[in-house]
């Protein structure tokens, strides 16, 4: 995999949502509420939820994406926000490789200003809007095996007949079922290690190269590493 092919992934996973530092748990209903209930009714609502997911992306709703979205993920933008707005290069240089890249990437993408006044959730949904994801393959994807287990589940995905190696991850708050994208950032943060190793790159270089195949001005490659918040 190159590096622009890393970077593709990665947006891909930053559209479908974002991740965070710590895990939390999801809020459960009421146990008389859950208790009892269909196993197969939850399977075929948490399908249900991943298609309408599936068809707001595709669309670049980002007000209906952002609003299927767990709690944990639109935490993540709100730390996002704060890094984007305040960190500077040597404390930023020290965050998880995937985790530079988002804010880097945040700062390319969005006007300061916007980043100053947008909540969290508007950010997850300008990231949906801005459709920097790969709608061919998305459209492309069906639901396959739905784990259910009271009030998280797992999708296994199949693209183009075959099953994706990993799955996706649904919460269920304030009931409804809420796609959590963390997982699948998890796995990205886990592949850039891999290349930073695999290809005997320092995380240093490995960020600057990743971020060069984005921008090619000087002046937006030294921009990006100075906080938004004029901080």
């Amino acid at each position: 995999m190159n590096m622009r092919q890393m970077v593709a992934g990665w947006m891909l996973c930053l559209a479908l949502v974002g991740c965070a530092q710590e895990k939390a748990e999801p809020t459960p209903l009421p146990r008389a509420s859950v208790s009892g209930v269909d196993s197969a009714a939850d399977e075929a609502a948490v399908a249900q939820a991943f298609t309408a997911y599936q068809k707001a992306l595709v669309a670049k709703d980002g007000k209906a994406a952002a609003s299927m979205l767990t709690g944990d993920t639109i935490a993540y933008y709100a730390a996002l926000k704060k890094l984007a707005l305040t960190a500077k290069e040597p404390y930023l240089r020290r965050a998880r490789v995937s985790d530079q890249l988002a804010v880097l990437y945040l700062r390319a993408g969005v006007e300061a200003a916007d980043l100053r006044r947008w909540s969290a959730t508007d950010l997850a949904a300008d990231a949906v809007r801005r459709g920097e994801l790969n709608t061919s393959a998305i459209e492309r994807m069906t639901v396959g095996e739905v784990k259910v287990s009271v009030d998280s589940a797992s999708v296994t995905m199949i693209l183009d007949g075959k099953a994706n190696p990993f799955s996706l991850t649904f919460w269920r708050e304030g009931g409804r079922w809420k796609f959590r994208m963390i997982p699948v950032l998890e796995a990205i943060e886990y592949a850039m290690r891999t290349q930073v190793e695999e290809s005997h790159l320092t995380e240093r270089q490995f960020v600057d190269k990743t971020l060069a195949t984005i921008l090619t001005s000087p002046d937006e490659l030294t921009a990006v590493w100075l906080p938004a918040g004029g901080g």
